[in-house]
């Protein structure tokens, strides 16, 4: 108890909700083989800012390309003199413009934004020609979805999504083998439409690399074969060919939950 009393006085814990437009970033991740990474470019701003080397942890690691509407990071420096609430503005003067801070606040030392969530959701894009507000590509559709010709029965959808619901073994979609294991927890799935756009949405304790680009990949399989059953045979390993992924632009963090 008397260390951890020290630690929080020699350092502070800074919460960071933040929104961002992934379409000109190799994702959230630093990677040895570019600095255009959302945690590269954040990390160099506040150690600048700071004076010293700063580690920002996120919530969820979004692939290239894709966006974050509500990302949670966080980070601790030994700096006292900037109140946890300006680092919100200090770092919208400083970043991108497509990178933008919703809040910033001092939390405790032991909460960690990876480790501590319980839950994240996840939101996929996919714009109909024949179902949506315009018939041709406009340039912002484009940009932050997938294009499709064809009609969506969102319903149909939404039924054979929801067969991800539950704890299941996500290695199929993911070649990584960085994890300790490949089991997620899916709370819920649904597909709806909003707006001219069919929204993918997912929410789980955890989230594989592509998993989600995954989910929606074997739903849309399922549903151009007419076969709901097939999302089994998927999870059971049982499918050589997988679908082709959709493009990560129509990927969103949408919420992490604490």
């Amino acid at each position: 108890m008397v260390a951890m009393d020290m630690l929080s006085r020699e350092c502070r814990n800074i919460k960071l909700v933040l929104s961002y437009d992934g379409h000109n970033y190799e994702g959230w991740q630093r990677q040895k083989r570019t600095r255009n990474t959302i945690q590269e470019i954040l990390e160099d701003t506040l150690s600048s800012i700071l004076n010293e080397r700063v580690h920002v942890i996120g919530a969820g690691r979004t692939d290239s390309g894709a966006h974050a509407l509500r990302q949670v990071a966080n980070f601790k420096t030994s700096n006292f003199s900037i109140p946890a609430h300006k680092f919100k503005i200090i770092l919208n003067n400083s970043l991108p413009g497509d990178i933008r801070i919703i809040s910033s606040e001092e939390v405790s030392t032991s909460f960690h934004s990876r480790f501590s969530a319980s839950y994240r959701k996840y939101i996929y894009l996919l714009y109909s020609l024949n179902q949506g507000f315009s018939d041709i590509v406009l340039p912002f559709i484009s940009r932050y979805s997938m294009i499709s010709k064809e009609s969506y029965d969102v319903s149909l959808m939404s039924k054979i999504i929801k067969k991800f619901v539950g704890l299941h073994d996500f290695g199929f979609i993911s070649s990584k083998r960085e994890y300790r294991t490949t089991t997620r927890f899916v709370k819920t799935a649904r597909v709806f439409k909003y707006r001219g756009f069919v929204v993918f949405s997912v929410k789980a304790n955890g989230f594989l690399y592509n998993m989600m680009r995954g989910i929606v990949s074997c739903t849309l399989e399922a549903y151009r074969l007419g076969d709901i059953e097939i999302i089994d045979k998927f999870l059971s390993g049982n499918v050589k060919n997988k679908p082709t992924l959709v493009p990560p632009n129509g990927l969103f963090l949408h919420r992490v939950y604490y």
